[in-house]
């Protein structure tokens, strides 16, 4: 009876194991995932910035 209980721990165990690790590759992709659209809203940020200091500065020439 021993053996049988040390068996069905032994598996539980196992089995919590491979769900904490599924937990935590999913937790890692998402970090990942979450540095890249933090970088590309940057990156876009930036580049609609820069547009609209162009547009203003060929605005203001215009209009001198």
């Amino acid at each position: 009876m021993v053996n049988m209980n040390d068996n069905f721990t032994n598996n539980l165990s196992l089995l919590l194991q491979a769900i904490s690790l599924e937990i935590l590759f999913k937790d890692y992709n998402n970090s990942d995932l979450m540095n890249e659209l933090q970088k590309q809203d940057k990156e876009y940020l930036e580049k609609i910035i820069n547009q609209n200091n162009e547009i203003l500065n060929l605005l203001r020439k215009e209009s001198k």
